[in-house]
């Protein structure tokens, strides 16, 4: 005698089907806000369930669902958002509704305070460096004393303030033979066309002929 053998495979129960189905619709047409999908899958240890899945332009829909079922909408903090949901059990289904939403569509649907805005994240602004600040493309005005010559001498006069070009040591009262003038500059140091490179003079600011001439014969 042959041994029936139990079939491997479970056949979806239809009239249970339809009782989640029923349940499904009864309850999306109570909603104002409707779900944008309702998932209707079985569980084998509990049976048919019911999801219904809210936007967040509809997320109102989850607190009507959840005011119509009596139960509280939880949530759940996450890197994309806010995560809403209520659950509920009606006519033997477990209906499940969700919503992913912002932290200030939360608080307004929860009727709580908007959150504070998240202080700026951006970087600092970096500081440039010294080698491409436009300072540093500017040729530093150095004393240049020539070989075998002692430094300039001090002002006759004793007017450790008169203006005295850094090279050579002439002054409003001595200019160079010839005449000089005094080549403006963003070091702020006193220095006479005689002694400035070309690449100095080119460098200033303002041009030459718009300087203030030192001495008399300048």
């Amino acid at each position: 005698m042959e041994q029936a053998i139990a079939p491997t495979t479970t056949t979806p129960r239809r009239g249970e089907f339809q009782h989640a189905n029923s349940v499904a619709g009864s309850i999306v047409s109570s909603l104002e806000q409707q779900p944008f999908a309702v998932e209707i899958e079985e569980d084998f240890p509990s049976g048919w369930r019911v999801h219904l899945k809210f936007r967040e332009s509809r997320a109102a829909g989850l607190f009507e669902f959840a005011a119509l079922v009596d139960v509280p909408v939880t949530r759940a903090e996450t890197t994309f958002g806010v995560h809403l949901d209520a659950v509920a059990r009606v006519e033997t289904i477990e209906v499940r509704g969700s919503a992913l939403v912002s932290q200030a569509r939360a608080a307004e649907l929860e009727g709580l305070p908007a959150p504070l805005p998240t202080p700026d994240a951006s970087p600092a602004a970096q500081p440039v460096p010294l080698g491409a600040s436009v300072l540093a493309q500017v040729p530093a005005i150095t004393p240049v004393v020539p070989a075998g010559e002692e430094p300039p001498p001090d002002d006759e006069d004793g007017d450790d303030d008169a203006p005295r070009c850094v090279r050579c040591g002439c002054t409003e009262d001595a200019a160079c033979e010839g005449g000089c003038s005094w080549v403006p500059n963003r070091q702020l140091i006193d220095l006479c066309s005689s002694c400035a490179t070309s690449d100095e003079i080119a460098a200033m600011a303002h041009t030459l002929a718009g300087s203030e001439a030192v001495g008399g014969g300048r």
